[in-house]
């Protein structure tokens, strides 16, 4: 007698959001022997599924008439915030980009025309994630009414002083932050601080922050990130979303009032993240190559050099011990 052959389990359930109905046959014929997949024409439509069904992955285009992707998420992840959040994107609209991450959220954004190689791998990935946390909002909750930010260390990365009186100004007295003015610095404070949210530029002394605060978000994945530039485009901040993490994105010039929100936002979610320490899954990010670790810690040391020769001191010295702790001890050799 022949042995009945096993259909294998499949690995999440799935919901893809896109007008284009030929978007949507591509996405149902690439996923459908590994998940359950749904799908929805429209925001709308996509809305109303989310009302009876416990998706693990949301998978949204971007460009849809009525609405956007990036305002689909941000009402997907009130209604489900438990599924995991990807936006299918072309690189071409910042303002999306930037409300998507500030509002929705999202878990990776994948270029259209995307790999058939890695979607899957990505979904499989989130999935994951999904199925083995509750929903991060309920740890700790979204209410905000007895939150303390005086709780946090706030380590701001930046060489311009007004941002420091900008963070004083916006938060009040007795919040405490750790200004550092160099990378070399921030290494130094990070170590000796237990650091729970870090706001910084993209650009330090004219140093680039960005591989540091990825690498951060791999070693350390409790920790918030709120980064702000004056140059922003779309690659970079979708490169600082897959690979950083980083939960809000401001463009500069920063207002008082959008950073208050942020820094409001970042330290609910840091307490949720220390309610439910595995929740810190859901913002997970590959590591870094060696050899752009490498570069790293040659721009740290650098920055480390330019401040000894300028102030004087044992940075240099100091920052040694703190590399190796703060990047879990996996220096390259």
């Amino acid at each position: 007698m022949m042995e009945a052959v096993r259909t294998p389990e499949k690995l999440g359930q799935v919901l893809c959001v896109d007008d284009e109905p030929s978007i949507l046959r591509s996405l149902q014929w690439l996923l459908k022997k590994q998940f359950d997949v749904k799908t929805a024409a429209s925001g709308n439509e996509a809305l109303a599924l989310l009302e009876t069904n416990d998706f693990d992955v949301i998978v949204s285009d971007q460009r849809m008439p009525g609405m956007m992707g990036s305002e689909f998420l941000h009402e997907a992840r009130r209604i489900s915030p438990r599924a995991m959040r990807i936006l299918l994107t072309g690189y071409s609209d910042l303002p999306a980009i930037l409300r998507s991450v500030n509002d929705g959220e999202v878990f990776r954004f994948v270029n259209k025309p995307w790999n058939i190689k890695e979607l899957p791998k990505i979904i499989a990935d989130a999935a994951s994630i999904a199925k083995s946390q509750l929903a991060e909002s309920l740890p700790g909750g979204d209410d905000d009414s007895e939150l303390d930010i005086r709780e946090e260390t706030i380590l701001l990365i930046d060489d311009d002083p007004m941002m420091g009186q900008l963070i004083a100004l916006a938060l009040g007295s007795g919040v405490k932050v750790a200004h550092a003015t160099s990378l070399a610095e921030a290494v130094a404070i990070f170590d000796e601080q237990n650091v729970g949210i870090i706001v910084s530029d993209t650009r330090v002394s004219n140093l680039d922050t960005t591989t540091m605060l990825k690498v951060l978000k791999h070693e350390h994945p409790e920790i918030v990130t709120v980064v702000y530039t004056a140059t922003a485009d779309a690659v970079d901040v979708i490169t600082l979303i897959n690979e950083g993490q980083i939960f809000r994105f401001i463009p500069k010039p920063v207002k008082m009032v959008t950073l208050k929100q942020a820094l409001m936002a970042a330290a609910l979610k840091r307490r949720q993240l220390r309610a439910s320490p595995d929740a810190a899954k859901r913002h997970a990010v590959e590591s870094v190559s060696a050899e752009v670790r490498q570069d790293m810690l040659n721009t740290i040391q650098w920055s480390a050099t330019s401040v000894a020769a300028v102030a004087g001191g044992s940075l240099l010295q100091r920052i040694g011990g703190s590399l190796k702790r703060m990047l879990g001890r996996r220096l390259p050799h």
